[in-house]
């Protein structure tokens, strides 16, 4: 998260950046299960202080990866998300090789993005309700940038 306000920072000094301000500025983090991130309270305080937008899963990214191929209720430790999307062959994941095939993900998306949607509306702690993510916010607002960008 730091080094992401650093560089919002110092985005329109920068000739790499062509001395642009960014629109928006996203850090994609996971909470992890069964122990949390101990800094993460942290992180999500800096980033609201730093106007950054933050896209989370609980437990892991992995989770906005699997509602793609199938719903997910209830607790998962990161590892047993990990292992539940690895037996989704067609996607190329394996736990030790975190490699993705994204062809299966495209035409997904608008199931992953409604069981995102419904597992944030049951979510009686938000973030910290495991599964929980709104990964689909910054794929949506990508999506939209492209879209756009066509014309």
């Amino acid at each position: 998260m730091r080094a992401a306000a650093k560089h919002q920072e110092r985005a329109p000094r920068s000739r790499q950046d062509r001395f642009t301000p960014y629109d928006e500025v996203w850090c994609v983090m996971d909470v992890e299960a069964p122990a949390p991130h101990p800094n993460l309270d942290r992180a999500l305080r800096e980033a609201r202080q730093h106007g950054i937008n933050v896209a989370l899963s609980n437990p892991c990214f992995e989770l906005w990866l699997l509602l793609h191929f199938q719903e997910v209720q209830g607790y998962n430790t990161s590892e047993a998300a990990q292992r539940l999307l690895e037996q989704h062959k067609t996607c190329g994941y394996r736990t030790g090789r975190k490699h993705l095939d994204y062809s299966p993900f495209r035409p997904a998306h608008p199931d992953a993005a409604a069981r995102a949607r419904v597992l944030r509306e049951a979510a009686e702690q938000g973030h910290r309700t495991n599964p929980w993510t709104d990964v689909d916010r910054l794929v949506d607002g990508l999506l939209e940038q492209a879209r756009t960008a066509r014309g």
